[in-house]
């Protein structure tokens, strides 16, 4: 028994499907989604139907303007998306540098206040404390000494220069002992 092949209607009818689905209707597509028909019948419908259309099918300069197309959409949307981002983050960058800027300029007012503080201080704790010029006043450590105002050590008497007068070689006489 003879078998029924291939009518062109429904290769038609599957490549115009597989157009809407945006695939290509090649022969093994248009055979998949048939499920059946030799490659060679399925070929000569589809020519067939090209020349019947006046479209010479997809060629490759469309594929490549298709592309290209498609190419500059994407590049375009990455453009806009990445322009976006960048103003975003300069917006940000410029608020954290305005927060910045305000927290410096308190924290010289601080220091600033600061300043006028320990001046002050310094002012008082001068004031408070009594002058004298020169080395400093030691009448305090004399009079506290041993002997007081009239002290007549050996030592005090060396330190001002009376050497005479602390060893005196005649007034005592030595005695050696054998």
């Amino acid at each position: 028994m003879a078998r029924i092949g291939l009518s062109k209607s429904e290769v038609k009818a599957s490549r115009d499907q597989l157009l809407a689905e945006g695939r290509y209707p090649s022969v093994d597509a248009v055979r998949a989604a048939l499920g059946t028909g030799s490659k060679s019948t399925i070929h000569r419908h589809l020519k067939e139907l090209s020349d019947e259309d006046g479209q010479p099918g997809i060629k490759r300069d469309d594929t490549a303007r298709s592309l290209q197309v498609m190419v500059e959409q994407l590049a375009g949307q990455l453009h806009d998306d990445a322009e976006r981002r960048y103003r975003a983050l300069y917006a940000e960058h410029q608020q954290a540098m305005e927060d910045k800027e305000q927290e410096l300029a308190a924290l010289r007012e601080t220091v600033e206040r600061l300043k006028l503080r320990v001046d002050e201080l310094e002012i008082d704790a001068y004031a408070s404390q009594p002058h004298d010029h020169g080395f400093g006043d030691f009448s305090h450590l004399y009079a506290s000494s041993r002997g007081g105002l009239n002290d007549s050590t050996a030592f005090s008497m060396v330190l001002s220069g009376g050497r005479a007068s602390v060893f005196d070689v005649d007034s005592r006489p030595i005695h050696y002992k054998v």
